[in-house]
């Protein structure tokens, strides 16, 4: 039995057209920008906080202090996006946020047993919120500054602590002794933009304005001579955030 080969033969111009798509199919390959992108940034919140605020101000009434509220310190939390590519247009990806911070301030006062410092503390020793993310593009991305628009929702947790005291040689009593902790959900819209740094499109800058919902509302254990066994922990983190971020694409 014999073999025969068959060769097939291309005039000059199709070997160059074969070139051309070949060559042309790599160098797409290569402009192909990478699907992922990670920012990392550092948020400014200015959460409602109506009702505790409300409490600090009811203390500070019934004791003639001046103790801060949450409108008086920064709210700062550091956060860290993931997203993945689905079109020009569309990405979709998840956010962790940390956070933690107190208000506190002590003062001297006159007690029938001699001056006692009356010492206040608000502080939360954790708050971080997981979110599912969706993004908008509405130009795409081949330009250096992309502008979007994302929605998202999620959990947070909270956990915190109130405590007011008054000490001297003598006293050593809690007015207020509260731990308030437990998950609540959130959700989130807002816009932004991303700057790239160069042609090369692997790190950018983003700025970023949103609007996020998100309360813990509930009865909690309380103890102290101020309070009875049980109040009303509400902490309202509804609010407008601003942020700045660094991402890169991979």
């Amino acid at each position: 039995m014999t073999t025969r080969s068959v060769r097939l033969r291309l005039p000059a111009s199709g070997l160059l057209a074969v070139g051309l798509l070949l060559g042309g199919g790599a160098v797409r390959a290569q402009q192909a920008p990478n699907p992922w992108t990670a920012t990392v940034y550092l948020q400014q919140s200015w959460p409602k906080q109506t009702e505790t605020n409300r409490q600090i101000k009811d203390i500070n009434a019934a004791t003639g202090m001046s103790f801060k509220t949450w409108d008086d310190v920064a709210n700062l939390n550091l956060g860290v996006q993931v997203f993945r590519d689905l079109d020009p247009r569309w990405k979709v990806g998840l956010e962790l946020d940390y956070s933690r911070g107190k208000i506190d301030g002590a003062a001297t006062v006159d007690t029938f047993v001699g001056p006692a410092t009356l010492s206040f503390e608000q502080k939360y020793t954790i708050y971080a919120d997981l979110l599912a993310l969706v993004q908008f593009r509405p130009i795409g991305t081949d330009h250096r500054w992309i502008p979007f628009f994302q929605a998202g929702a999620g959990m947070a947790y909270e956990k915190d602590r109130t405590l007011l005291t008054l000490r001297n040689p003598v006293l050593d009593e809690t007015l207020i002794h509260v731990d308030n902790d437990g998950w609540f959900p959130m959700l989130t819209v807002g816009a932004g933009v991303d700057v790239y740094f160069s042609d090369q499109r692997a790190w950018y800058a983003e700025a970023g304005v949103s609007y996020s919902w998100a309360r813990l509302k509930h009865d909690v254990s309380a103890s102290g001579s101020l309070v009875p066994p049980t109040v009303r922990a509400d902490t309202d983190s509804t609010g407008p955030n601003v942020w700045l971020g660094i991402g890169r694409r991979f």
